[in-house]
């Protein structure tokens, strides 16, 4: 093998290392707007968006250097003073010397000769005498493509002047000391088009071309190369520092977002090795553990997945179907309904909780179970009245209605609460629980055993696992479950991860992931008991999906994951359905939400 071959596959082995942390170098300033003048609003548009290069193509004419992509298209009022010089040295003069507000921030202005570059490069040079302020600026770079001279013509023009760099050329100590950049043809070089990652020559053609300019300690830029998230996800995982694109927008949003949108894992567990004993046997339960993470399915799932290095307990359940989830108002439903749907079998309007359209109290499942008998608990990393939890022991037309919702609490046949404090909790709503023989505690460690009808209220439960909420969720598990395993009839234990819907809406990635992980462990948790209890039955099911995520990249092997969301709030997608325990093939397929109620009763033995 040839050195430079060598020197090639080491580098790229050492890139593929550091990959996951590349990600996390790129932002605005790294973002390039080709034929910037083409713009709505050139100059304005690519430097609001904080952008690092801008690119304007010139023409001479009658002296002037005209801005446009083709003579058909030049006129007099588009020159480069006006569209650029001039706007930049306003930003200078405004900004005390700095091209940006934050004078760490540098432009790049890179100017396309489009004819001759001798007369063109002469009448430039003459037009910049009257901008000192941007040729002795360094933070103002400008770099010559196009029409270019010799290398060894370099040192006849002004040192404020950079050339494009050209790989089939060869430049001394000094003349690269001229280069601004070096630029290629990507069409010319490999036939990707941008969709799915290139073929492994593609990608070593296109690496290598990388490799040659940070070598000689130049940045790289591609022209011609596909212009979308996906095209912009490859050119970074291959160390491209500038990213070309004619759409300002949408790769500002990109870029800005990417410390959201890229989470590495440092808390790799081992998941739970089920038993499958009780898997899938058709026989009657006593129990039903029911664990919904809000606003999450399939692309969240993997998220977690691929930051816990390939290894979820939900994944090692093998009856797996799909919940449809629009509410009887709504294509999109929102939590309220969608675990109205799971509690009562029963589609109802957005923003309605344990009751039907016309507002009547629906029988939810904690109640139905308790004629029989059997004992309930309800868990949520939220707010106590949310909707998800409320669902199950509240009735009301209003989400949002906390007080009258925890009061409810009183006449539920719930016997435990536990979640996040709650605005709902007045001294009125606290007496009245009282008179109903529930007992109030403040935080989950005071709760050493239950005895009564039990209502905690933690702070510690509202706090994302992130900023400390440790092993509450799991905590509060186990003690729930030690209190309900008594029943000699049988329970149901509902688990809500509030906080997983939280980073779909934030559109943040670390918070969403390490909250299913979180939860991931709790199901577990059920998982195990199933197996040693061999009566229970174990559903993971979401209410709806936040955030449209989709996985651009990630690594199994490393335990990190890139992705991007399309909104800050719920979509129409179908959520993933997870059994295990006996009954659980009745999960598979695709099924409307209120399906999960009547799958329950029904494994329960319970006719509706």
């Amino acid at each position: 093998m040839k050195l430079s071959k060598i020197i090639t596959v080491l580098a790229l082995a050492v890139f593929t290392e550091n990959q996951a942390q590349n990600y996390l170098n790129y932002h605005v300033g790294n973002a390039h707007s080709h034929n910037d003048y083409m713009q709505e609003i050139p100059f304005w548009q690519a430097y609001y968006a904080n952008f690092g290069s801008i690119e304007a193509d010139v023409f001479l004419v009658k002296g002037k250097l005209w801005v446009a992509h083709t003579e058909k298209e030049l006129s007099p009022d588009r020159t480069l003073e006006s569209l650029y010089l001039d706007n930049i040295s306003k930003q200078i003069k405004l900004n005390k010397g700095s091209i940006y507000p934050d004078k760490t921030k540098k432009l790049q202005l890179l100017i396309d000769i489009k004819q001759d570059y001798k007369t063109s490069l002469a009448a430039l040079v003459a037009t910049l005498k009257k901008y000192p302020e941007i040729t002795e600026n360094s933070g103002i770079k400008i770099v010559i493509t196009g029409g270019r001279p010799q290398p060894v013509d370099f040192k006849n023009y002004p040192n404020y002047l950079y050339f494009d760099g050209d790989f089939d050329k060869n430049y001394s100590a000094n003349e690269l000391k001229r280069i601004g950049m070096f630029s290629a043809d990507l069409p010319g070089i490999v036939k990707w088009n941008g969709k799915g990652i290139p073929r492994d020559e593609e990608t070593a053609k296109i690496k290598a071309f990388v490799e040659r300019a940070h070598t000689q300690q130049k940045p790289m830029r591609f022209y011609g190369a596909p212009d979308f998230p996906n095209a912009w996800v490859n050119l970074m995982d291959m160390g491209v520092d500038y990213i070309n694109t004619d759409h300002i927008p949408d790769l500002k949003k990109f870029m800005n977002t990417i410390p959201k949108n890229f989470y590495k894992n440092t808390k790799e567990y081992v998941t739970y090795t089920p038993t499958y004993k009780t898997d899938g046997v058709s026989k009657k339960v006593k129990n039903v553990i029911l664990l919904i993470p809000d606003g999450t399915s399939l692309p969240q799932y993997y998220a977690a997945f691929t930051a816990n290095k390939g290894k979820l307990n939900v994944f090692n359940m093998k009856a797996t179907g799909l919940s449809k989830t629009n509410s009887s108002n709504a294509y999109i439903t929102d939590s309220a309904p969608g675990s109205t749907a799971f509690a009562t079998g029963v589609k109802t309007k957005n923003t309605f909780v344990g009751v039907d359209n016309l507002g009547k109290a629906l029988a939810q499942i904690p109640d139905i179970i308790a004629a029989k008998g059997m004992v309930s608990g309800l868990i949520s990393t939220g707010d106590v009245t949310d909707a998800t939890p409320a669902d199950f022991y509240a009735h009301s037309d209003n989400r949002n209605s906390s007080e009258p919702i925890l009061k409810d609490f009183a006449t539920s046949k719930t016997k435990i609460l536990i979640g996040g404090p709650t605005n709902g909790l007045t001294p009125e709503t606290e007496q009245k629980l009282k008179e109903s023989k529930v007992e109030i505690l403040h935080d989950l460690k005071s709760a050493a055993k239950i005895n009564n009808r039990t209502l905690i209220i933690d702070p510690l439960a509202s706090q994302r696992v992130s900023n400390g909420r440790g092993n509450w969720l799991a905590d509060a598990f186990d003690l729930t479950l030690n209190d309900l395993k008594s029943s000699k009839k049988g329970f149901f234990m509902m688990i809500e991860a509030s906080q997983t819907d939280g980073g779909g809406h934030s559109n943040n990635i670390e918070q969403l992931v390490t909250e299913l992980l979180d939860f991931d462990h709790v199901v577990g948790k059920a998982m195990k008991f199933a197996d040693e209890n061999k009566e229970t039955l174990v559903v993971v099911v979401g209410d709806h999906e936040t955030g449209g995520l989709t996985l651009l990249d990630g690594s199994l092997k490393e335990g990190w994951v890139f992705g991007n969301f399309s909104t800050n709030d719920h979509t129409s997608i179908p959520s993933s359905v997870f059994a295990y325990g006996p009954n659980s093939k009745e999960f598979t397929g695709l099924f409307e939400n209120t399906e999960i109620f009547n799958k329950i009763l029904a494994a329960y033995g319970i006719e509706k």
